[in-house]
């Protein structure tokens, strides 16, 4: 029931964008509601008149061989547009479909071990949560990463679990065709998922074994005192910061509500991240990643709203706020239910949070990236709603009695 509601909400919003476009409907403009994907279907567009050989111009040639903005999503659009011709919103139905089946191997995963009513929550705020939701109608390549993404993660469930060669073999089919989706979407893609996994395993591993939280506690102290007293590790470490704040602060001075990770100094010469010579000292650098992560969870601020359209959102950031919440608490009730899926869920975010907080710096930009991890954050904060609920249930019944 919920799946077919969100599928008609979809085809009916899909419909509304199409009727909403229709006295502006040309060759240059295809209802698209984003320049991303105003660029990604001109793009796909244009590389089909080529191949069809429909006369064109310079331009289109510099747009379709472009190195920027060239990943397999563009190629995704292009055999679309030659296998049905320009349809621009059966790209966004592709999406949907794509979105859902995603949404609905995570939630086979989670109902089979974290419980029913935690999954069916977390199936219905993923369904329906407004960012994903535009997300999903979109012709962004969020969707199909979202898919592979979720592919990889039940294939590696799968892979775990079953003990039938048969069973594995298919799992791993599977994940690999998930790696092949995303692996050209976004860089390092395929990495991120790996390390992912990796984090989830390392996590479990460490949880399992007796005084394993403490020996890792240990160890990680360990480390950091090796980092304080060797030179060297300190450059290494610095260097690979300093590339990630030359990302972040090219996001600053790109168009729209901008916010800031590192001193202020470093603001005042606008330069690309390519040509910055941008350099932290190893205090800059701490300042830096503490910032980022305090930003990554709680930017924007109810009060750093700046825009009628900022404001509409804060619905979605105040309950955004309610799953960080209950994060906690869904980490403790997952674990008694199922240690290995709850470790795999926290370390598949772990690496691709990590990224998106030190490399960004717009608003905007950061609340459709941090859509990336919702949607595994989104089943542990839904253990964690359920265990206060069943927390708060007895001593309800107790109040009426």
């Amino acid at each position: 029931m919920v799946v077919a509601l969100a599928l008609l909400v979809r085809l009916a919003a899909i419909c509304a964008i199409f009727l909403a476009s229709l006295p502006v409907h040309d060759d240059q403009f295809l209802g698209a509601m984003s320049g991303d994907g105003a660029y990604a279907m001109s793009r796909a567009l244009r590389s089909r008149d080529l191949q069809l050989g429909v006369p064109a111009n310079k331009y289109d040639y510099v747009m379709v061989f472009d190195e920027y903005g060239r990943n397999s999503y563009v190629s995704f659009l292009t055999a679309a547009q030659l296998a049905f011709g320009p349809a621009p919103y059966g790209v966004r139905l592709i999406n949907c479909v794509l979105f859902v089946a995603g949404a609905l191997l995570l939630y086979r995963v989670t109902r089979d071990r974290l419980g029913p009513a935690p999954a069916m929550a977390g199936l219905a705020a993923l369904l329906f949560l407004p960012t994903l939701f535009v997300w999903s109608i979109s012709l962004l390549k969020e969707s199909l990463y979202f898919a592979g993404t979720a592919l990889i993660f039940w294939a590696a469930t799968v892979a775990l679990r079953r003990n039938v060669w048969r069973s594995r073999v298919y799992a791993v089919t599977a994940g690999l065709a998930g790696a092949f989706l995303i692996h050209d979407l976004r860089s390092g893609a395929v990495g991120l998922a790996a390390l992912g996994l990796a984090a989830g395993l390392a996590s479990y591993a460490i949880a399992r074994v007796r005084r394993g939280v403490a020996i890792a506690a240990a160890a990680a102290a360990i480390g950091v005192a090796v980092l304080v007293a060797s030179p060297a590790a300190q450059r290494r470490v610095v260097g690979a910061l300093e590339s990630t704040s030359k990302t972040h602060s090219g996001h600053v001075f790109t168009v729209g509500h901008a916010y800031k990770l590192l001193d202020e100094g470093f603001y005042f010469n606008p330069q690309t991240p390519a040509a910055s010579t941008l350099t932290l000292t190893a205090g800059e650098s701490a300042r830096y990643v503490i910032r980022a992560l305090i930003s990554f969870a709680f930017v924007p601020a109810p009060w750093q709203l700046a825009s009628a359209r900022e404001l509409a959102y804060l619905p979605e950031q105040l309950l955004w706020y309610v799953m960080l919440v209950l994060l906690p608490i869904g980490a403790v009730a997952g674990w008694r239910r199922d240690p290995l899926l709850t470790c795999l869920l926290l370390g598949y975010v772990l690496p691709t949070a990590c990224v998106l907080a030190l490399t960004n710096g717009n608003v905007g930009t950061l609340l459709r990236l941090r859509g990336l991890v919702t949607p595994y954050i989104v089943w542990v904060s839904a253990a964690g709603l359920w265990a206060v609920l069943q927390a708060l249930a007895p001593r309800r019944i107790g109040t009426t009695a």
